[in-house]
This record gives structure tokens, C-alpha cells and sequence, in this order.
């Protein structure tokens, strides 16, 4: 089985993609082969809604080339779950968002559970679009940011799980948290350290993604033509 993992920004570097693929193997069966890469074009990060829709052209083809290529499954690697839909339009194979996967994920074993995402310039846009979803209307308390000064993100390697402990924290006792959602998957691998400090359960969608692929393709869980009906690009858009 073969994994197509795409980025949803077009600055990551080979080595540290090579460590992306390395770390995500602990989320498979023994096997399974993660390729992980960035898209071609569009942003170098994604900061908001702009980046987005610049970002969403490129995951369509780049998914596209993935299934050609005999991937077995595409992973979305953004809380965001940037194009999805339209991915799901052009290809017959499971395409997993990592956000969508974990918020069913927190439904099953939450009572009440926070977002934490990177900036609070990212509350607005994560909270508006959390709130489409119903599970999240349901049980999602808030959506919290760490905001970890860059001086210090640059030159302490412990500030991020510092950060995380202390705003999760917060959300334990404020609002009565019994879970947490990583919503950047640039946090992936700090669940096990919040578990061993807080009272919560953590749900990392980075691993929960790449799992859920590996049963989506063990299953036949795919996406039906009657929900994401085959894109004939009569509108003839450049693919």
C-alpha cells in the first residue's frame, strides 16, 4: 500500500519532508509507504483564506498525478483540509482530511473538547469554518492559539510543548476540557506529553489522517460518485 501525503504549501524542504515521512510511519502498519511532498506552485505558507484558495488549484492536481502515479490513498496534510472536495471530484481513491478525520475522532470520546491552533490571527478563520461542522457546534469549547513569541520559537526548542501545556491547561480548568485537538499539524508528536500532564485525551490528526487512510483502502472507504460526482471539466479549467 502506498500513501500520497501533500502539502498544502510549496516552501518545506526535502530533508525536513523526509523527516515528515519517518515520523508518520509510526501511524501504519509495517509496509505501508508514506511519500510526503509539497505542492508546486501557489503559497509558501498558509495564513489565511487567500492562501487557501491559492493553495486549493494545485492540491487538485497534485492528487490527480498522485492517483496516476498508483497511490492508494491521498492525505491532505492540513487542519484546514484545503481542497478536499474538489480533490474528491477528480480522483476514485480515499482522500483523507486530517481535521474532518479528528473531529470524528474527539466526537466518539469527548464530552467537550478546545482547538488549539498556532496564531490568534488563525482564530476567526478555524472557528468560522469548525463551525460548519456539526460535531464541532456540539462539543467544541473554543478554539485556542499558543502565540509563542518567534525570538523564542526560534531559540528555545522546548517553548512549543511549553506553550501547549500551559494553554491546555487553561482550557482544563476554564472550560472544563476533557479533550484537545492539535489544529496544526505542524504540533504533530506532542499528544503523548500533554496526556502525561493534563487529564485530557489528545488528538493528533496528523496520525489519526494517515490511519485512517490505511483503513479507508483496507475497507473500500472511498467517497460515492453520487455525493462527488466526477469532474468533466466542462468549464475548462487548466489541470
Amino acid at each position: 500500500m502506498k500513501i500520497k501525503v501533500i502539502m498544502t504549501d510549496k516552501a518545506m524542504d526535502r530533508e525536513t519532508m523526509d523527516q515528515r515521512e519517518k515520523m508518520l510511519s509510526a501511524a501504519v502498519s509495517e509496509g505501508v509507504a508514506i511519500s510526503v511532498d509539497c505542492i508546486k506552485k501557489g503559497p509558501d505558507e498558509l495564513d489565511c483564506n487567500t492562501d487557501e484558495a491559492f493553495a486549493a488549484p494545485e492540491l487538485v492536481k497534485e492528487g490527480i498525478k498522485a492517483e496516476k502515479e498508483g497511490y492508494d490513498a491521498i492525505v491532505i496534510y492540513c487542519f484546514s483540509d484545503v481542497g478536499i472536495d474538489a480533490v474528491r471530484e477528480n480522483v476514485r481513491i480515499p482522500v483523507i482530511g486530517p481535521g474532518e478525520t479528528s473531529l470524528c475522532a474527539a466526537n466518539l470520546l469527548c464530552n467537550r473538547f478546545v482547538v488549539v491552533t498556532t496564531e490568534g490571527a488563525n482564530i476567526p478563520r478555524t472557528y468560522r469554518r469548525l463551525m460548519r461542522n456539526g460535531i464541532a457546534r456540539e462539543k467544541m469549547t473554543s478554539v485556542q492559539a499558543l502565540d509563542i513569541p518567534i525570538g523564542e520559537l526560534r531559540t528555545d526548542p522546548g517553548a512549543t510543548a511549553r506553550y501547549l501545556k500551559q494553554v491546555c491547561g487553561r482550557a482544563v480548568r476554564q472550560e472544563q476540557a476533557d479533550g484537545v485537538i492539535l489544529g496544526c499539524l505542524g504540533m504533530a508528536s506532542y499528544g503523548a506529553m500533554l496526556e502525561k500532564e493534563l487529564p485530557v485525551k489528545v488528538f493528533d490528526p496528523a496520525f489519526i489522517a494517515l490511519a485512517y487512510a490505511e483503513l479507508s483502502v483496507r475497507l473500500g472507504l472511498v467517497h460515492s460518485t453520487a455525493v462527488y460526482p466526477v469532474f468533466q471539466n466542462a468549464s475548462h479549467v487548466e489541470l
